[in-house]
């Protein structure tokens, strides 16, 4: 009698277990987003090898990194309204044998002033949103 209802309450964990975790559709948000693509560059060169996040500023939206890849990048699911867009690149490759002292240099240096991230108004898709970065004040 016990191990009967044992089984029925293990039934019942296990059917509210799995009707918990089918409440949100794979792929969905609970926040109005966008889709965003576009071009990368500094003095009109694209940016390899780099990252982008976008850090919404009035949205319960996390924040959405993505790679840029030969100057261009897509990002999904970014939160609308006021947003930071963030760009970074990446060191080169570690060489086989460094000293202790080694400190890589990105290969692409992103301007000072872009470093706080450069604000923008996301509102729908978009799929010309370009970050033209300048080495020129």
């Amino acid at each position: 009698m016990r191990a009967h209802r044992f089984l029925r309450l293990a039934a019942a964990v296990a059917a509210a277990t799995l009707a918990v975790g089918c409440t949100e559709t794979a792929g969905e948000v609970d926040y109005p987003s966008a889709r965003l693509e576009g071009e990368v560059t500094l003095d009109g060169k694209p940016i390899d090898g780099g990252s982008i996040q976008f850090v919404p500023k009035d949205s319960n939206a996390p924040p959405v990194s993505t790679a840029i890849l030969g100057g261009r990048y897509v990002a999904s699911k970014v939160g609308k309204g006021k947003v930071t867009a963030i760009i970074g690149v990446e060191p080169p490759p570690r060489p086989e044998v460094v000293s202790s002292d080694y400190q890589p240099k990105p290969t692409v240096h992103i301007p000072d002033r872009y470093k706080a991230g450069i604000r923008i108004d996301v509102a729908e898709d978009k799929g010309d949103q370009d970050f033209a970065l300048s080495s020129k004040k």
